[in-house]
Order: structure tokens, then sequence, then C-alpha cells
């Protein structure tokens, strides 16, 4: 009887936690695009540490634009740098801990770092490994944004 009383239990554990996941995940993805889904980019970071020292650079920009989300799964980007306005179309997706996002054919898949309702803040890293000018490099490009919605 304890042994069917613990399974019974599990299984009645493991499907609440199945479905707190997906809420979460659904309620990220309603966050996005409720309410017109724009989104102020509070702050842009970019950091570049290379092997090759010309290429490396860290810098951060304050109210760098916006990204604004449709339910559909698309949207429309404003990125605002050196009094340049640079406009395009997105695509995103999202899972509980990920934002998937497609800016002029390119895509990087974000980690949610911090969520909470109407704030956010994603960060992408990739490795690469690139030869300039006959000098081989290696390094790391991370990407870091702080949203906040309107």
């Amino acid at each position: 009887m304890k042994k069917f009383n613990f399974l019974a239990l599990s299984i009645v554990f493991t499907g609440l936690l199945a479905l707190t996941s997906c809420k979460k995940e659904t309620r990220i993805e309603k966050n996005l695009w409720k309410n017109g889904g724009e989104w102020n980019i509070e702050l842009l970071s970019a950091k570049q540490t290379s092997t090759y020292t010309f290429d490396n650079f860290d810098y951060s920009y304050a109210n760098f634009g916006t990204f604004t989300f449709n339910e559909n799964g698309t949207g429309v980007y404003k990125f605002i740098e050196d009094n340049e306005i640079i406009t395009g179309a997105h695509t995103f997706s999202n899972t509980e801990d990920k934002l998937t996002m497609t800016l002029d054919g390119e895509t990087k898949v974000y980690d949610i770092v911090e969520w909470k309702k109407n704030n956010m803040k994603i960060s992408y890293t990739e490795s690469f490994y690139e030869g300039v000018n006959g000098n081989v490099g290696t390094g790391t490009y991370t990407e870091t944004i702080t949203l906040k919605k309107n």
C-alpha cells in the first residue's frame, strides 16, 4: 500500500511540475505581446574577448530603441544608435527560459536571465574562430539586453 501511495504521489508531483513549467512559458509569451507588445531596450551591452586583441570591445547603450512583439510570432524593431534609427522586422518564439529571435536572417537564442511581468533581461553568448589579416583569433561574444514594457 505504501508503494502505491508513493508512486501516485510521484506521478501527481511530476504532472504539477510539468504544468507549472508550461504556465511560465505561456505567461512569458502573453506578456511579450499583450497591450501592444512594445518593449523599451533600456540597456544593450556587448562584449567581445578575442585572442586577436584588435577585435576586443566592451560597450553599453542606454535607451537603444524598442522591440514590438505580435501575438502571431512576428514583430518590428527600432534601434537608435548615434542619432541614426534602424528599423526592421523580426520573428520570435519562447520557452520558459529561452527567447529565440530572428532579425535580418540571423537567429539568436537568448537565455532569459530574469523575467518578471513587464521586465526581462536576456543574454546571448557565442564562441568564435576567425582569421583576420593572416592572424587567427578565437574568442567569445556576449550580448545582454535589458527590456522594460511600455
